[in-house]
């Protein structure tokens, strides 16, 4: 897939649509439209509501690119759109229990917070490089959406209603480790709030066939979150809907193989900062409950550019992937053998 975009560059509108779906499975660093209409599908899988309010806003933020002239092959890559659909998801799911399902005023601020997103991907996004020389990963959608649903929950309004939060299940203390299996897949789904085991499955597969590597260790990152989660006595609902794999899924993913070459070393880091991803997400969901607020993906976003700043200075072992060279750690495992052999 990676020559398509030059194959499209003369037709607009299959490339229009080449990369909003590339911008869909960036969300989970694939750069891949086929990959990108799997995740598509497992969220209308998830919620007819769910997927075309995703649809929508990644198109929105897309747009919004497009009319502030962002650089072209950043836009074509789908740079500009992953935080997008994330907000439309988000935004679709928390208002369905009140007054969101198919409300043309849910809509309308997906539209508008999501082209937010492009805006503070454009201003943060170059200041975050050029001073710190780490990405901006998921941070537009975390300010985003928190800045939204903290306007809904805490200046008086008509239009927007969360709705009554579902009371917590009871279970007993022990472990379903059937249930526990499959909430690994559901680790993944979760990366855009899908909790349905089908759209979840859809998602890892979305994955594996763009790179079995990233997927290999995102489960190893779940498996971790799932660990950490236990080893604090989360209850276990919370661990069977995957709430406590998929900021680890990102963080092992994005240390693992995305933005260093996937070697020992580099998976092995990963995987402690899934499980410190993990931890996190337990520490900010209770300094974030009181205020009836998601920690949606801030944990992933804090721990793993906390680990880019130490690697930077503490590991300069490892291989790091140049930020415009990001492909897929199948493609950085040959680049790093390739340069190996060269310097032998």
């Amino acid at each position: 897939m990676q020559q398509l975009n030059q194959r499209l560059a003369n037709q607009p509108g299959l490339d229009f649509i080449n990369y909003t779906l590339r911008g869909i499975g960036q969300v989970i660093f694939l750069n891949n439209p086929l990959s990108g209409l799997l995740i598509l599908a497992a969220l209308f899988i998830q919620s007819p509501w769910v997927g075309t309010m995703g649809l929508v806003a990644v198109v929105a933020s897309t747009l919004t690119a497009i009319g502030l002239k962002l650089d072209r092959d950043s836009i074509r890559n789908g740079l500009f759109g992953y935080n997008g659909i994330l907000v439309g998801a988000a935004l679709a799911t928390f208002g369905m229990s009140g007054n969101g399902a198919w409300n043309p005023a849910w809509a309308i601020a997906a539209i508008v917070f999501s082209a937010m997103t492009t805006v503070l991907m454009k201003t943060m996004g170059i200041w975050f490089v050029t001073k710190f020389k780490v990405p901006l990963l998921t941070l537009p959608f975390n300010i985003a959406t928190l800045l939204f649903l903290s306007a809904v929950l805490f200046l008086p309004q008509p239009y927007f209603n969360l709705g009554a939060s579902a009371p917590s299940a009871t279970t007993s203390n022990a472990l379903d480790w059937f249930r526990i299996a499959q909430s690994l897949p559901i680790g993944f789904g979760q990366v855009f709030l899908a909790d349905k085991l089908a759209s979840a499955i859809l998602v890892f597969l979305a994955v594996a066939l763009c790179t079995p590597v990233g997927a290999a260790v995102g489960l190893l990152g779940c498996i971790l979150g799932v660990l950490a989660g236990g080893l604090v006595g989360v209850p276990p609902e919370k661990l069977y809907a995957g709430l406590w794999g998929y900021n680890a899924v990102l963080c092992a993913m994005a240390i693992g193989g995305v933005f260093y070459a996937p070697t020992a070393r580099s998976i092995l880091i990963g995987a402690a900062c899934a499980f410190l991803g993990a931890i996190a997400s337990g520490v900010l969901g209770a300094i974030f409950a009181p205020l009836g607020l998601p920690v949606l993906t801030l944990p992933f976003c804090i721990v793993t550019i906390g680990f880019f700043l130490v690697l930077q200075r503490s590991l300069p072992s490892l291989v790091p992937v140049a930020l415009h060279a990001v492909t897929s750690p199948e493609e950085h495992w040959q680049r790093y053998l390739a340069a190996k052999h060269i310097i032998k």
